[in-house]
């Protein structure tokens, strides 16, 4: 039986750490798709300082860019953008949403009709949330 020469140990090293680095990189340790780089939360408020009652969905995507995620309900829609650090991990489902994403309320013709977690709120509560 000949044995593995130190050249062929060496290659199958790299190789088995090019795998594991390409494996590895693949996943992100359960994050949210959904939630943007920390990096780009200083973006987001300084975009989102633009907003203004009337707005289209064309203006404030120009703007602000994709939503980090959307609801839609039978009387309009609603776009949250991430404002707070960290969160990355997990669901959307999670308690802390209120606290990292401000919600830009649109109503059915795709106007904004107001922003911020006490507006989405006054909302709900006036509008109803059924969603579709």
């Amino acid at each position: 039986m000949k044995s593995i020469s130190s050249f062929s140990k060496t290659i199958i090293g790299f190789i088995s750490i090019i795998l594991f680095l390409t494996f590895s990189s693949c996943t992100r340790g359960g994050s949210n798709p959904f939630a943007k780089d920390d990096g780009e939360v200083k973006e987001n408020i300084e975009n989102l300082m633009g907003l203004a009652v009337g707005m289209t969905k064309g203006q404030v995507f120009d703007l602000s860019g994709i939503a980090n995620y959307v609801e839609g309900y039978d009387w309009g829609s609603v776009w949250f953008y991430k404002i707070r650090k960290g969160g990355n991990e997990g669901t959307l489902a999670n308690k802390d949403i209120e606290q990292r994403y401000m919600p830009v309320v649109f109503d059915n013709t795709d106007r904004v009709m107001g922003y911020g977690r006490k507006f989405y709120d006054q909302t709900l509560s006036d509008l109803g949330s059924g969603q579709f």
